[in-house]
């Protein structure tokens, strides 16, 4: 039973993520085969961001209520792909903008909605980052995908879109309901309003790294194309690189998360994303661009493994999807829109270098508040 079940929630990583990264890092290219102008990606991208950030925490609510509600979002981040694909180039820009919105409204719950289902399953919770690997590869195969449709198809670029519908469509439905007894948490099931104060004292140790994560993939493969003269593909290749090297990291991250306390582990996941930074803003090349690709992934999975199991211990029972979503919502929808407002105006005014600088002092002064909390909790007399 628990290898069906580890199954389960592999396709449905594999195919949710899949699904994913036919639109999200693919849309801009997508829009300008049709003769879609920069400010009109640019609407689009931040529909899709924006829309994923307020909706996220509603369906977090939602499924802390009602079992339909993850399945309903995969059905929507369906309909909204192949929705986006018929009006394109067909109907006028708005129409595009709308399906481009819901499909962010959708699918960017299902990530904190998937991982609140895998740390409430008993056995499952503590394999939690094993699992969420065949996300990384879902990505791989995601973008793979486009990549292939793009190239055999490139005046259907639209096809792509529908090539995320089909990958959520035949994704599993079966989102099996959460056991309460098997929660880590032994008190009442709260329902009540959104645990802002839980999810925000957890992002107060979080959030430094996820801004600086975020800066890393935003500004990356402009770098590269900018100031390194790569082409598309090996523009792009660190995503992918990144995103498969998570693989292996994720089994070694989820054997530290048995052993460390989770702000431990999330702590740790700044001084690695401060090397890569730093080594980008130091000795800008094509060899140190890839040579960084395994501490980036090992940063991500350390976060992403410590925040979310520092969300599910800090927030009663009935309210874990909320957190999830809210803190999901926050970190990297929030993280994101910070990351690009400020990076961009930082790297225009002083160049890459100095925005890579800036990231990696922002990951180390990152972990101070929690290794300040760590080193309270030590040295705090047992009573």
């Amino acid at each position: 039973m628990t290898a069906r079940r580890d199954t389960h929630f592999r396709r449905l990583y594999l195919h949710l993520f899949a699904s994913a990264a036919c639109v999200l890092p693919v849309a801009s290219y997508v829009l300008s085969t049709v003769g879609w102008g920069p400010a009109d990606i640019g609407v689009a991208t931040a529909a899709l961001g924006v829309a994923g950030t307020l909706a996220s925490p509603l369906w977090g609510w939602l499924d802390d209520r009602r079992r339909w509600a993850p399945r309903a979002a995969v059905l929507g981040s369906a309909v909204a792909a192949a929705a986006a694909a018929f009006t394109l180039g067909r109907l006028p820009h708005p129409a595009t903008w709308a399906g481009l919105a819901l499909f962010g409204a959708t699918a960017g719950p299902l990530d904190a909605l998937l991982t609140t289902r895998v740390l409430e399953s008993g056995a499952h919770g503590s394999r939690l980052g094993r699992i969420r690997a065949y996300g990384s590869v879902g990505w791989v195969v995601g973008l793979v995908l486009a990549a292939s449709v793009l190239t055999l198809w490139p005046q259907h670029a639209d096809w792509v879109l529908l090539t995320a519908a089909l990958a959520a469509v035949t994704a599993p439905m079966a989102w099996r309901r959460r056991d309460p007894s098997a929660a880590t948490h032994s008190g009442p099931r709260a329902r009540g309003p959104l645990p802002v104060g839980a999810v925000l004292g957890v992002l107060a140790f979080t959030f430094p790294t996820e801004v600086a994560m975020s800066g890393v993939v935003q500004f990356t493969a402009g770098w590269a194309h900018q100031v390194l003269a790569a082409g598309p593909f090996l523009a792009l290749s660190p995503i992918a690189l990144s995103a498969a090297l998570e693989l292996p990291v994720f089994p070694w991250v989820d054997r530290l998360a048995r052993c460390l306390p989770a702000l431990l582990v999330a702590v740790l996941a700044g001084p690695p994303l401060a090397v890569a930074t730093g080594v980008l803003a130091l000795f800008p090349s094509t060899a140190g661009m890839i040579a960084v690709q395994p501490l980036i992934a090992a940063s991500f999975a350390l976060w992403f493994v410590g925040q979310s199991r520092m969300l599910s211990q800090a927030a009663p029972a009935g309210q874990q999807a909320s957190a999830q979503t809210l803190g999901s919502a926050l970190a990297t929808g929030g993280g994101g829109l910070l990351a690009g407002a400020v990076g961009g105006r930082v790297a225009e005014a002083a160049g890459y270098g100095a925005l890579f600088g800036a990231l990696a002092a922002l990951a180390l002064a990152g972990t101070l508040p929690g290794l300040l909390r760590l080193a309270a909790r030590r040295a705090r007399p047992v009573t």
